[in-house]
């Protein structure tokens, strides 16, 4: 499984409880996100490439890398075929070509949270780390939209605890995570990432909890 690929599943997989959080981060990331765009339809031809490239990902990455911008040139705003490349590109440690491809898509779908998340990976990466957590605070902006949507949502607010850590607040994570398992007493992923972060911590580097 690649970096991006465990980063998503990490990030879908999770729990925790509104309402309960005093953090100004958490309440106010202190940057506005585009406006949400409306639902387009793409040419089955664009779809076709994108889905032949996911099946050869694993076996040709050049040829599955090809489609993808095929398809791109096809269908300019399926940030589909976008969003799979970047998760591609990432394997390959080509951050700066998957830098281009997330702000591509930050503007065909400013509410994806999780790719602001896997951008700021690639800006730390490649040593820009105010920049990275910028695209973080992005993140949790994008959380807290959808929690407006789903008040409570124990999925959308691990995440957003995530997006802190990952910025730098680990003790704000750490407190996260414990009133999720307050509330959530049962979740195995709860208690995963709470023993995760009370372990000794590789290089200090908050990223290795999903990237190593």
């Amino acid at each position: 499984m690649n970096p991006l690929t465990r980063l998503v599943c990490l990030l879908v997989v999770t729990g925790f409880l509104s309402g309960c959080m005093p953090s100004s981060l958490l309440d106010d990331p202190g940057v506005s996100l585009p406006a949400k765009r409306s639902k387009q339809t793409y040419s089955q031809e664009a779809i076709d490439l994108n889905d032949k490239a996911v099946e050869l990902s694993t076996i040709d990455q050049n040829e599955a890398a090809r489609l993808y911008d095929k398809a791109l040139e096809i269908a300019p705003g399926y940030y589909v075929a976008y969003s799979n490349k970047a998760t591609l590109l990432i394997g390959q440690k080509n951050f700066v070509d998957v830098i281009s491809c997330f702000e591509r898509l930050s503007n065909l779908q400013p509410q994806m949270a999780e790719r602001y998340v896997g951008w700021a990976y690639c800006l730390h990466s490649t040593g820009n780390e105010s920049e990275a957590r910028r695209r973080l605070r992005f993140a949790i902006a994008a959380y807290n939209e959808r929690l407006k949507e789903k008040p409570g949502d124990p999925n959308i607010l691990i995440n957003r605890a995530l997006a802190a850590y990952l910025s730098g607040e680990i003790e704000l994570a750490r407190s996260e995570i414990e009133l999720v398992l307050e509330s959530n007493p049962d979740s195995e992923m709860a208690k995963h990432l709470l023993k995760a972060l009370q372990a000794p911590n590789k290089n200090n580097d908050p990223w290795n909890l999903i990237f190593d």
